[in-house]
This record gives structure tokens, C-alpha cells and sequence, in this order.
């Protein structure tokens, strides 16, 4: 292998990597000293529930649902037409400004989001009765899992992070052109659709039924998002000055 293609095979490896931490609640580009305080205390709070609180399943509940209704109030409110956007602009003196402080309470929401589905799923095993060896059952959840987390992936590298932080909505105009490329040729909504099938797996994985309830509530009130706002916004923005949508997530 040449330098030249092993460069490349790094940088691709470092820049796959970079968008997995932003996906995940970490934006490296954009980092403070706040955010990186507040993901510190995200990682510890993930090891202090995998190593003492294990199995405590009402905690995984209304850790659940408390992060739920945070995380869908707090896109709902901020990002519809008249919402608190324009408070955080004011508030920071400029887009730029406001658009890092809402970016950063995101973030740390995606983080807690995913993990309360995870902690939801994990402190509930067997609780799914599942008559499958363990080997079949992870060869026949291997395909989904891979599958939804490859789409998510792709769809968020191809519509860039900036969109998969709704930057447009809260700026209120678009950011970028129109892109129908990777999952977006074949499917209309990969990241709130297929996108989700990981955490469908892993609950059934886990057999677990609450963790099941768990991904499908969450995938529901996504998509309740996306047709009470995000839906607005592409018509009010993109189909009213006859541009075609960004692909949604």
C-alpha cells in the first residue's frame, strides 16, 4: 500500500469516525469547554448506570421517559416557525452564536436519547419470549441491525451534520442544495425509517418487549415531529419557492 492511499485510508477512517461522535452527541468541530464538561458527565453517568445500576428497570423507565418528552419538547418548541430560535438568536447576538448553544443542548439530548433506549432495553432482558437458539437469533438480527445502522450512517454523512442538527429550521432557510444521493435514491425517509431498525434488534436481542415498546415510541414521536413541524417548514421553505425538499432524515 502506497503512502499516498494509506493517508487516505486514514483520513477516511478519522473523518468516519468524527461524524459517528457528532451523530452521537459530540460535534468536534464545534467544541467548547462546556460540551466537552457536559460529555464527561454523559460518559459517567453511562458507566455509573452499566456498573451499579444494571438492572434497575423503573429508573430505565423514567429515565426513558423523562428524556423523551425533554428531547421531542425541545425540538417541537425550538425549531417551529415562531419557536425559541429566535429567543437563542437574540439571546447569543447573532445566527452563529445561537445556533452553537441550541446545537450543544441537542447534542447532549441525542446522547441521552439513544442511551435511555439502550439502558431501557438492557435492564429488561427475556422478558420477550423468544423459543430461537442464541446463534440463529443473532445470525437473523445481525442483518437488521447492520442494515439500520449502515443507513443511518449514510444518510447523515450524505445530508452532512449540519442537517442531521435540523440547522436549517433553525436558521428558518435553506443551507444547502438539493441532494438525492446513497439511501435517499431509494428511500424518502432512511434516517427516521430503516435508520431505527438497530434498536429494533437489539431489543429483540436482548428479548426484551420494553426495549421493543421503547424504539417504536421513540420512532413514533419522531415521525410525529417531522409531520407537525419538519414537514411545515420543507413546504414553507423549499416546495413554496418550487425548489425540491432536502431529503428528509
Amino acid at each position: 500500500m502506497t503512502n499516498i492511499s494509506y493517508n487516505n485510508l486514514l483520513k477516511r477512517i478519522y473523518h468516519f469516525l468524527i461524524l459517528l461522535v457528532s451523530m452521537a452527541g459530540y460535534v468536534p468541530k464545534n467544541a467548547t469547554i462546556l460540551r466537552t464538561i457536559a460529555l464527561f458527565f454523559s460518559i459517567a453517568f453511562t458507566i455509573y448506570l452499566v456498573n451499579y445500576q444494571p438492572d434497575n428497570f423503573h429508573l430505565a423507565v423514567w429515565y426513558f421517559i423523562l428524556n423523551e418528552v425533554f428531547y421531542l419538547s425541545f425540538i417541537t418548541i425550538v425549531l417551529s416557525e415562531n419557536g425559541l430560535r429566535h429567543w437563542f438568536i437574540r439571546k447569543w447576538g447573532n445566527e452563529t452564536e445561537g445556533y452553537l448553544a441550541y446545537e450543544a443542548i441537542l447534542g447532549f439530548l441525542f446522547y441521552h436519547n439513544q442511551l435511555s433506549i439502550g439502558y431501557i432495553t438492557s435492564s429488561s432482558p427475556e422478558s420477550l419470549f423468544l423459543v430461537i437458539y442464541e446463534e440463529y437469533l443473532l445470525i437473523i438480527l445481525a442483518i437488521p441491525f447492520i442494515c439500520g445502522f449502515v443507513i443511518k450512517i449514510w444518510a447523515a454523512k450524505v445530508v452532512t451534520i449540519e442537517i442531521y442538527y435540523w440547522k436549517d429550521m433553525f436558521l428558518g432557510k435553506k443551507i444547502s442544495d438539493f441532494v438525492v444521493a446513497g439511501p435517499y435514491k431509494y428511500f424518502s425517509n432512511p434516517m427516521y425509517g430503516l435508520g431505527q431498525l438497530q434498536a429494533y434488534a437489539t431489543a429483540l436481542w436482548f428479548g426484551s418487549k420494553y426495549g421493543l415498546i421503547a424504539a417504536f415510541l421513540n420512532q413514533f414521536s419522531i415521525f410525529l415531529f417531522f409531520y407537525l413541524v419538519e414537514k411545515k417548514f420543507i413546504q414553507r421553505v423549499y416546495q413554496k419557492k418550487g425548489l425540491q425538499p432536502i431529503p428528509i432524515q
